[in-house]
């Protein structure tokens, strides 16, 4: 993707609105921002730009490790068996295809009913009446009293069994985070003619997948950057989301959102390590503004700042030209470079 840089698109803006760049007020520049913020959203939402979408291949839960301590309940993704497992009591170093640990994830269970004096074996499901939840046995035994869960979801014999909600995450470790979803499949639709749309819809938890295959690829739009910043310090402490610019002063400068939470440092020494935006290692990430949305971003902020000082007729003249940017943009998209998605036909 090519990019431009955030200090010309403010000149674009400063220019289109007839004031100088070099004499613009912070009250503009705070304005400016506000008004780019919200034109980004909307041409970032308004067609699935392939400079914004992304095709990646994505799990329903983490993968598994062996170093990785998990506690009872905790379910993971286990490609050499690709199947979903999740913890029966906590385990460290035990693949999940150890029943003493580990039981496969489905999304319903079946077992007889618990019943006191019975011999069960590792692996064994039943049904505990007192809850109506089922367990599977980690060791084996014969029962007696009552099958109690503890605070963990288990007891010293059993652990509980979770049906699996086959869902990605909006946010995973490791992963980009989505936004929009486009679609979701079975296999990558980039490299795959015959792959197809699974079914799915969003919740809360994020894309619901309906009786989808274990690894799906999702197509979504990335998340609109934020363009509301302030100016980066040393010495600062920063969150993690947060927006600065830099360089801290002169005319040509960037975005950088904060990829964790931090304290500034400018150089390196006294146990500190030099970590401002752009530095080698450094807990910021670059905010991305296509290229392609220059014409449009530039008109229609300017449009915005000139109906702010009541300037109706240059700021429609101004929208009128961000709208155009916007239709020239499409055109080449869909027309010029014949980008429209196409229907897969997936034939026997």
């Amino acid at each position: 993707m090519e990019v431009i840089k955030y200090s010309d698109v403010v000149r674009r803006v400063v220019s289109h609105a007839q004031r100088v760049y070099s004499e613009l007020s912070n009250d503009d520049a705070e304005a400016i921002s506000v008004y780019l913020d919200t034109r980004i959203k909307h041409i970032w939402e308004f067609y699935p730009w392939p400079d914004v979408v992304r095709v990646e291949k994505r799990y329903y839960r983490d993968l598994y490790a062996s170093a990785t301590v998990y506690a009872a309940g905790k379910e993971v993704y286990y490609p050499t068996e690709d199947k979903y497992y999740q913890a029966l009591r906590q385990t460290n170093g035990q693949a999940p295809t150890d029943t003493s640990y580990w039981a496969e994830s489905k999304q319903t269970y079946s077992g007889s009913t618990w019943e006191s004096g019975t011999t069960y074996a590792v692996g064994d499901v039943v049904e505990n009446e007192a809850d109506g939840l089922f367990y599977a046995a980690h060791t084996a035994h014969t029962s007696s009293g009552t099958l109690t869960p503890t605070a963990t979801g288990g007891n010293s014999r059993w652990g509980v069994l979770t049906e699996f909600d086959k869902y990605v995450a909006w946010a995973q470790t490791g992963e980009n985070e989505i936004f929009d979803i486009i679609d979701v499949h079975n296999s990558n639709p980039r490299t795959d003619r015959k792959a197809f749309t699974c079914n799915f819809y969003q919740s809360e938890n994020g894309i619901q997948v309906i009786s989808g295959p274990n690894v799906v690829y999702v197509e979504y739009r990335q998340v609109v950057p934020n363009l509301l910043h302030k100016t980066w310090t040393n010495a600062a402490t920063y969150k993690k989301e947060d927006v600065v610019r830099y360089p801290a002063s002169g005319a040509d400068f960037d975005l950088y959102k904060a990829t964790g939470d931090h304290t500034a440092y400018a150089t390196t020494g006294g146990g500190n390590t030099a970590n401002y935006p752009g530095a080698a290692g450094a807990p910021w990430a670059l905010i991305q503004i296509p290229r392609d949305f220059r014409s449009y971003l530039a008109h229609g902020a300017a449009a915005d700042l000139l109906l702010a000082d009541e300037r109706e007729q240059l700021g429609g003249i101004q929208n009128s030209l961000a709208d155009k940017a916007l239709a020239e943009l499409l055109n080449k998209i869909e027309r010029l470079e014949q980008q429209t998605k196409q229907l897969n036909v997936v034939t026997k």
